[in-house]
């Protein structure tokens, strides 16, 4: 007989997934700007990728949150119950 314990499920984390996204585009356009002649704004650059990670970091918080099981539903039916 064998009896396997598994811990919770782990998800990626919105955070990790969201800044590593946003290193990678910053390296990309130093990349880009070392083979072609691009002339980039950092001040347009930088307010773009803060516009992006600030909805990207909304947007996978509400995703979480809508997505994320309750573990606690039997503590919810024992609070709720009567008691004779």
């Amino acid at each position: 007989m064998s009896t396997s314990i598994t811990g919770p499920q782990r998800r990626p984390r919105v955070v990790t997934i969201v800044w590593g996204a946003v290193i990678l585009a910053v390296a990309g356009l130093v990349l880009l700007g070392q083979f072609v002649t691009l002339d980039i704004d950092p001040v347009v650059v930088a307010l773009g990728l803060l516009i992006g990670v600030g909805l990207s970091l909304v947007a996978g918080g509400i995703l979480s949150l809508r997505t994320r099981t309750t573990t606690d539903s039997q503590d919810d039916d024992a609070v709720h119950a009567p008691e004779y």
